[in-house]
C-alpha cells in the first residue's frame, strides 16, 4: 500500500574532492517532466510505500534493458523486481541479459522529492563487488548538475553503511560507517533528513553522519532510488566481484518520504520526533556561520562605490561580526569594504539586529532587506537602518520599490551610532510595517501599497565612496569597523527567541 500527503514546500537559494563514482546515472522514464532546482519549484508529494500489493507503475518506474555505466557488470532486468509477503525484492543473479552476463534490479520513482525526511527498512545481500541501497539522485541524464544523496551497503562488508552527498559532480567524503549489526542477517532503518542548512543520516534513529556546509548540501529535487548492482572494476571500492552461485537478494520492508512540515506517515517514523521546519534564528556572532552568511568578496557594486568586496575585511572578534572598511586595492578600487547576506530569502516576520555603525563622510553602516527584480516582481527593499557616517546622531529608515523610496524617515539616537551598540528591528506584514529603535516603535507603515511584498535577503554591510545624503568620501585615517552584535528573524506566530526581543513585547502587550 501507498498513501500520498499534500505539502508546502520551501525555497532555498544556493568542494570536496570526488572519492567514489556515482551510484547511478539512470536515464528517464518513458512519460519523464524535466526536474526542476529547488529555487522557487515543488517536488513531489509525501508517501509510504509498503510493498502490501503490486507496484503501481504510475508512481514506480522498474529499470528494464539498460545499465549505468561501464562500470556495472550487470543489466537491469525487470524480472528481478518482484514484490512478495510485504517486501520489495531486488536481485542480482546471472541471468544473461542485453550484453551483459548478469541482471540486477532497481526502482525509481517517476516525481522529483526535495527537502525532508527519506528512510527505509532493508536487510541486504552479502557478496563482494555488490551494492545495495537508497538514494536520491538527479543529473545531467535529466538536463541537470548532478546532485546526488547515497545510503549504500556494499556486499563485501555488510555490517557497515556509506553515507555520501553530491554537488554539482563533487562528493562530500563518504565513508563507511559500523552498522551495529550484519545487516545481511537483521533488518536495519536507514533515514536521512535533507534541509536547507543541514543534511544528517540516521542508522536505526540514531544520527550517524552530519554534513553542514553549503558545498555538501544539494539544492536540486531529485527521484528516489532503490538498487542492487554489481562491478568488475570498482574493486578498489567494492572488492572483486564474486558470485556465489545463488541470486544475492536485497529486501526492502517499506520506503518513505516526508517533506518538511508533514505529519509522520507511520508510527516509529524518524519524522514523528523532529520538530517542524521554522526560519526563525538567532545569531550571536560568536562564530561567523557561513552556512547561513554569504560574504560578498571579489567585485564593487558601482560608479558609487569607492571600495570592493574583501571577505578579509569580515572577522567575527570577541562575540561580534565585525565589518571593516579601509585603503586596500581590491575589485579596482582603493579601498575594501564588507558585505555578509543571509543565504536565504526570508518573508514577513521580525526583524531584529544589535549594532554599531562609524563615524566618517561618504562611508555608510548599513542593515537592509532586497530582492532584485525577477518574475515575481519588480526590485524592493527595507532599510532597517542607514547609518550615516555624516551623522551619526539619526538613524534613517526607508522602503524602496523599483529602487525608488516609498518612505522614508529617521529617528534620533543617543549616543550616536558610532558611539554605542543600538538595536533596529521591524516587524512586517501584508499591511503593516512597524519600525522599531531600541526598542521602542518609531514609525509605522500602514499603507499596503508602500510596504513590500516579496521575500528578500538580510543585507549587512559597510561601504564608502558617494554615499546618498551622506556626502563624498573623506579618506579615512585608519580602518573603520562597523561591530553586529546579534541579528535574529523571528517567523510570524512564532514566540520570542531572546530576552528583550521586540516579540516579547508585543506579546506582553497583547496578553
Amino acid at each position: 500500500m501507498r498513501t500520498s500527503v499534500r505539502r508546502t514546500f520551501l525555497r532555498v537559494t544556493a568542494a570536496a574532492a570526488v572519492a567514489l563514482l556515482p551510484a547511478v546515472a539512470a536515464p528517464a522514464a518513458e512519460g519523464d517532466v524535466e526536474t526542476t532546482s529547488l529555487l522557487g519549484h515543488p517536488g513531489g508529494d509525501s508517501f509510504y510505500e509498503t510493498f502490501d500489493g503490486p507496484l503501481d507503475e504510475t508512481f514506480w518506474y522498474v529499470a528494464d534493458e539498460f545499465r549505468n555505466g561501464t562500470y556495472q557488470n550487470c543489466q537491469f532486468n525487470a524480472a528481478n523486481t518482484v514484490v512478495t509477503d510485504g517486501l520489495l525484492q531486488l536481485s542480482l543473479d546471472d541471468t544473461p541479459y542485453g550484453d551483459q552476463d548478469y541482471s540486477c534490479g532497481s526502482i525509481q520513482t517517476r516525481e522529483w522529492h526535495g527537502y525532508g525526511t527519506y528512510e527505509t527498512r532493508m536487510r541486504v545481500g552479502a557478496a563482494s563487488g555488490t551494492n545495495s541501497s537508497l538514494f536520491t539522485y538527479t543529473g545531467p541524464t535529466y538536463g541537470e548538475p548532478w546532485h546526488e544523496i547515497d545510503v549504500e551497503i556494499l556486499g563485501h562488508d555488510t555490517t557497515a553503511v556509506e553515507f555520501n552527498s553530491w554537488v554539482d559532480g563533487a562528493a562530500a567524503g563518504g565513508g563507511p560507517v559500523p552498522v551495529g549489526v550484519d545487516n545481511a542477517a537483521e533488518f536495519v532503518d536507514y533515514a536521512f533528513v535533507w534541509e536547507p542548512d543541514r543534511l544528517q543520516f540516521f542508522i536505526d534513529g540514531e544520527v550517524a553522519r552530519t554534513y553542514t556546509d553549503p558545498s555538501d548540501l544539494p539544492t536540486y529535487t531529485q527521484r528516489v532510488f532503490l538498487m542492487i548492482w554489481g562491478t568488475d572494476t570498482l574493486t578498489d571500492w567494492m572488492g572483486p566481484f564474486e558470485y556465489p552461485g545463488a541470486p544475492i537478494v536485497t529486501e526492502y520492508d517499506h520506503v518513505a518520504f516526508t517533506a518538511l512540515g508533514d505529519e509522520c506517515p507511520f508510527e516509529g517514523s524518524l519524522a514523528c520526533g523532529l520538530e517542524a521546519p521554522t526560519t526563525s534564528f538567532v545569531d550571536d556572532m560568536d562564530t561567523l556561520d557561513t552556512s547561513r552568511w554569504f560574504v560578498s568578496d571579489g567585485w564593487n557594486n558601482g560608479d558609487a562605490y569607492a571600495c570592493g568586496w574583501d571577505a578579509d575585511q569580515v572577522s567575527a572578534v570577541d562575540g561580534a561580526l565585525e565589518l571593516t572598511f579601509a585603503a586596500g586595492a581590491v575589485a579596482g578600487r582603493d579601498y575594501a569594504c564588507a558585505e555578509v547576506q543571509h543565504r536565504t530569502p526570508l518573508g514577513y516576520g521580525t526583524y531584529e539586529v544589535r549594532a554599531q555603525g562609524v563615524e566618517n563622510p561618504g562611508v555608510l553602516a548599513s542593515i537592509f532587506t532586497y530582492a532584485a527584480a525577477g518574475d515575481d516582481g519588480p526590485a524592493e527593499g527595507i532599510d532597517l537602518a542607514r547609518l550615516l557616517g555624516a551623522d551619526t546622531d539619526t538613524v534613517r529608515l526607508s522602503t524602496s520599490r523599483y529602487h525608488q523610496q516609498m518612505v522614508s524617515t529617521s529617528a534620533p539616537l543617543t549616543p550616536g551610532a558610532d558611539e554605542a551598540f543600538h538595536d533596529y528591528g521591524i516587524v512586517w506584514s501584508a499591511d503593516r510595517l512597524d519600525f522599531y529603535v531600541d526598542g521602542e516603535l518609531v514609525h509605522a507603515v500602514t499603507d499596503p501599497a508602500k510596504i513590500p511584498v516579496r521575500d528578500a535577503k538580510l543585507f549587512l554591510s559597510l561601504w564608502g565612496g558617494t554615499v546618498p545624503g551622506g556626502g563624498e568620501l573623506v579618506p579615512p585615517d585608519v580602518p573603520l569597523t562597523m561591530r553586529v552584535d546579534r541579528v535574529a528573524y523571528t517567523a510570524p506566530g512564532e514566540s520570542c527567541q531572546f530576552t528583550g526581543s521586540i516579540v516579547c513585547t508585543a506579546a506582553a502587550s497583547t496578553a
